[in-house]
């Protein structure tokens, strides 16, 4: 019965009989093709023509992130193995191909709108499958389109006729979220009621199981859904006017990749593209046979049998009857899905089979009669069981029924189901009679179920992190999967047969449970899911969240409950909100502790009238060691220096860890102020000791400030703003220091802000000017380049130096607007002196700030000396030591731009940084610049000349050009020359001069 039933489901989803070869066919002769022109037929590739720096991007990107939509079939999906499979992937694979990169998909959980959001985040390199709109237009760039596709309506066949959208007016309409026709639908077409759903699947069932009228969307991506999900009950009812162009995307802030995917899309070849399209088109969404057609084709079939058994009667009684009966069974047969067919009793070889089976299995009625035919075609692995069966019961006189795998005409493997009748003369088998039917399908269906029952039970076996249980109506364990035993500690074994109470119930709760359990059974009241504790094998308590679900099996109800653990999870919350307090390196309290003891122990002030102390310490040439030796070693420096503040204060004091290097201790209940000194200097004391990092050296030291309550301020914000200024005065002061606030330090921090105030309108109110110090050849004697140097002309201070405000502007960030008109400024001069006939280049100081932000964009740059017509090779920027240093990914970029723009670049201060001199291979430099603190005392012999001359040597065999900066005498630069120092600059040959007198010096262009 059992087996009766099951059939009787899947005949239902199977496609009506008409249907059933014509789609199979179709469907494996495109994907066989497919799969063939791909590995034999693709076209040779030709390379891609990609500028310098495309190929530059790519080789530094070997492995981009895509961003899909995993639910997108046949567009694009992830399969229960977790495969990127769809026409986009194919297309993504080509991309791979010709680039030489991995694109790696970047599996998104939830619903393709939070993908949305991931991609304006920036998490994906690539977007593989989109329509252009206006909103994602604000921060992605689109390729051309690659693939295109209408929407559809589609509705359930008893729904009626939906040919076009108004037909939907005052509907409901399901829509999965993030798909383009929503916006389009709610503009056109406001009577619609729309309903959103996670996936396109959703929105297919809504309309399958009637809670929703229709659904509109992708007809491709709708009619590969309906054939995987076999939602049968569905078909295309209109057409609607709007197309979906889907195209690739990457990030608006990488023009680069654009134009690469661009280019690769355009090389993919239209037998590439047929190709694709091909091996995943000719899909369509087919509605399943009806209770009534099914009794059709059942009667049809039982009717054909009728009229055969009728039909032999006849043929026995007259000639006449004989042709009548045989023409009316043919035009009979010949319209149904079943081949009536003859043969031998020796051999089974075909006589005859109806004109029917060239339509259902591709071979002419010759070929059937052709001398073992039908032994040939049966699959290797059933032919010698099926032959052997079909002699055993026909020589037993018995009718008989087998299935076995059969090769159709396209080479298809199917399934066929073999009815045989065995008619005797004589009590002897003369021959055989019987029906073919293609049951395909159905084996199909059946294997379906069987793997999903076995997928079932291996996921609930396996599950390592959720434990399943069940219960029979006395509460006694009849399923214990192994999570359960690696959660309680009892095994099946032991579990089997127990109750639940006396198993993992606490005592307290043990009536409760009971009590519950048994209403459920009684009224059908579920058992609300939550959080519990249960008890394990050794007693303790485990949180667990659990839930529950009645099941009925054999007449009998049994209740399954679904344990999750929560220990870790609690575990995990413990540990955040200790980090929420807590700085996870040093494991000193954090900024949000900080302000909450300290504004406790301000509380405690104001009633017990004692003083509290705040010391605010920042660790001197933390930077450069972190930068030199890597933030592995900068982190246990930091570490390190947690422990010997802890090991300077009372059990009183509280040490804290602001950020970075900058530390802060509390001292509470203050009366005597020596204690505040005595522990400042301890903490210089100990700071200045060497730090041992793994195998290396390191010297720092401290500068503190300290401001007390409620003498310096009345609030916290005021007390740690008056520490901040005294540490900075202590850090102007010479470092390794400490001071307490003063009102002088609040007017100094006063006049500075003023200061920077009036430096963020220098620019406008064309304060600023660039002057040049000329840089000599020493070959010829001849001045070859120009280094700009900035200039402020303060309405009240006059003349300010950049060392008394590039320090600020650095702070304050304003050093990228500054950097940028120094830029314009500069490359604008050198166009003004090509056009005057002098040729040279101009060197542009730049910033480490400037290469570390994000903010600092050089195509602006490298835009404005294209918009003047002016070489790359005209340009020189200079960047210092400590910049180099701290190369990470933007500043490798900015040096690249440098490089394939022809700009040179030139290593200020060398010698003066804490650097080792790896780094000096890993970059493009063209210039060393001797720092002029070697320069200033050289001396003939002296350790300053030994110093000149090894940079100059070391520079030469790495093919650089060495400049020496701070050249004051002709012995100093006769020295440099000797040691083959290739220019010069100094007071020697000018000072920095404003353009107009620096073109008269080049007018003049004397030998030095």
């Amino acid at each position: 019965m059992f087996g009766l039933l099951r059939f009787l489901f899947f005949r239902q989803m199977l496609p009506p009989p008409g249907q059933w070869i014509r789609q199979i066919l179709l469907s494996c002769c495109l994907l066989m093709m497919s799969e063939w022109a791909l590995t034999a037929n693709s076209p040779p590739l030709e390379p891609l023509k990609l500028t310098a720096q495309e190929s530059s991007w790519l080789n530094e990107h070997p492995v981009l992130k895509l961003g899909i939509n995993r639910n997108f079939a046949p567009y694009e999906w992830i399969d229960e193995r977790g495969t990127y499979n769809g026409i986009a992937a194919d297309y993504i694979h080509l991309l791979e191909q010709r680039l030489g990169v991995r694109i790696e998909p970047v599996i998104f959980k939830t619903s393709w709108s939070d993908g949305l959001q991931a991609a304006q985040a920036g998490e994906f390199d690539i977007v593989s499958c989109l329509v252009e709109t206006t909103q994602l237009e604000t921060y992605l760039l689109f390729s051309k389109p690659y693939l295109s596709s209408f929407a559809v309506i589609i509705s359930k066949q008893s729904k009626g006729y939906i040919d076009n959208l108004h037909r939907l007016d005052g509907k409901t309409v399901a829509i999965h979220k993030g798909h383009y026709t929503n916006k389009l639908l709610k503009r056109d077409y406001p009577a619609i009621n729309i309903v959103n759903t996670p996936t396109l699947t959703t929105a297919l069932r809504m309309v399958s199981e009637g809670r929703a009228d229709a659904f509109v969307g992708d007809a491709t991506a709708a009619s590969y859904t309906m054939k995987q999900e076999r939602i049968l009950n569905l078909s295309f009812s209109g057409h609607t006017d709007y197309q979906s162009d889907f195209r690739m995307a990457v990030n608006k802030d990488n023009p680069v990749l654009s134009s690469i995917i661009e280019k690769t899309l355009a090389s993919i070849t239209q037998q590439e593209r047929a190709i694709i399209y091909d091996r995943w088109s000719g899909l369509e969404a087919s509605s399943g046979i009806q209770p009534n057609e099914l009794v059709k084709y059942t009667a049809a079939v039982f009717l054909l049998l009728l009229v055969f058994i009728f039909w032999n009667y006849r043929l026995r009684r007259s000639e006449i009857s004989h042709r009548v009966s045989e023409q009316r069974f043919r035009e009979l047969v010949d319209t149904t899905d079943a081949i009536v067919w003859e043969a031998d009793v020796v051999g089974m070889n075909f006589n005859s089979v109806s004109a029917n089976a060239e339509r259902l299995l591709g071979y002419k009625r010759q070929d059937w009669t052709r001398k073992g035919f039908w032994q040939e075609h049966i699959h290797p692995q059933d032919r010698q069981r099926s032959i052997t069966f079909c002699h055993n019961e026909t020589s037993q006189h018995r009718d008989h029924v087998l299935e076995y795998r059969f090769s159709n005409k396209q080479g298809e493997t199917i399934w066929l189901r073999h009815m045989v009748n065995v008619v005797l003369q004589n009590k002897k088998p003369r021959w055989l009679r019987g029906l073919l039917l293609n049951i395909t399908d159905q084996k199909m269906a059946e294997q379906l179920v069987l793997e999903s029952e076995l997928r079932f039970r291996q996921v609930i076996e396996s599950l390592p992190a959720i434990a399943v249980q069940g219960y029979d109506v006395e509460r006694r364990v009849i399923y214990w999967n192994d999570a359960s035993a690696d959660l309680y500690g009892y095994s099946n074994t032991e579990a089997i047969g127990r109750r639940l109470e006396d198993l993992i119930i606490p005592p307290e709760a043990k009536e409760q449970v009971i009590e519950a359990h048994q209403s459920w059974l009684r009224s059908e009241s579920p058992i609300p899911a939550g959080e519990v504790e249960l008890l394990n094998k050794k007693g303790a308590r485990i949180p667990v969240f659990s839930s529950h679900v009645m099941l009925y099996s054999g007449g009998q109800q049994e209740m399954y409950c679904i344990d999750i653990s929560l220990a870790e999870q609690k575990k995990a919350n413990e540990r955040l909100a200790y980090m929420a307090h807590f700085d996870p390196l040093t494991q000193l309290p954090n900024r949000t502790t900080f302000y909450d003891r300290l504004a406790f122990y301000m509380k405690k002030s104001s009633r017990n009238r004692h003083q509290v102390a705040v010391l605010l310490m920042d660790l001197d040439h933390f930077k450069e060691i972190n930068d030199t030796l890597g933030h592995d070693h900068g982190d246990l420096l930091l570490q390190q220096a947690a422990c010997r503040l802890q090991s300077c204060i009372r059990d009183t004091d509280t040490v804290a860890r602001l950020g970075g290097d900058e530390f802060t201790i509390i001292i509470d209940q203050l009366d005597d102020f020596t204690i505040v000194e005595r522990i400042a200097q301890n903490i210089l004391t100990k700071m200045r000791k060497p730090f041992n990092l793994n195998h290396n050296t390191a010297y720092v030291s401290a500068s503190i400030g300290i401001a007390f309550y409620p003498s310096d301020a009345d609030s916290i914000d005021m007390l740690l703003k008056n520490a901040d200024q005294a540490m900075y005065a202590a850090k102007s002061k010479g470092r390794n220091s400490f001071l307490y606030f003063t009102p002088a330090m609040e007017e100094q921090a006063q006049r500075r802000r003023l200061l920077i105030n009036d430096l963020r309108s220098a620019i406008s109110l064309q304060q600023l000017e660039l002057f040049y110090q000329p840089i000599i050849d020493f070959d010829s004697g001849a001045i070859s380049k120009a280094e700009a140097l900035i200039r402020w002309h303060h309405p009240e201070r006059g003349l300010v130096s950049p060392d008394d405000f590039i320090s600020m502007t650095e702070e304050t960030g304003l050093i990228l607007e500054i950097g940028d008109w120094v830029f314009a400024t500069a490359i604008q001069q050198a166009a003004n002196w090509q056009a005057q006939g002098h040729h040279i280049q101009v060197s542009i100081n730049t910033s480490p700030v400037q290469f570390r932000s994000d903010e600092c964009d050089l195509q602006p740059w490298l835009a404005k000396l294209k918009a003047i017509n002016l070489n790359g090779a005209a340009v020189n920027i200079e960047i210092t030591e400590g910049g180099l240093m701290e190369a990470g990914r933007a500043v490798t970029d900015k040096l690249l731009a440098f490089k394939n723009a022809g700009i040179e670049v030139s290593l200020d201060d060398f010698g003066t940084g804490y650097s080792s001199l790896s780094y000096l291979k890993r970059f493009h430099i063209d210039y060393l610049k001797i720092d002029q603190s070697f320069v200033r005392n050289l001396q003939p012999d002296s350790n300053d000349h030994a110093l000149c001359e090894a940079i100059i040597v070391m520079a030469h065999k790495l093919d650089m050009k060495v400049i020496a900066e701070g050249v004051e005498t002709e012995q100093q630069r006769d020295l440099l020359i000797s040691a083959g120092c290739n220019y010069g600059q100094g007071f020697l040959f000018s000072e920095a001069l404003p353009a107009t007198e620096f073109a008269l010096l080049l007018d003049k262009q004397e030998e030095y």
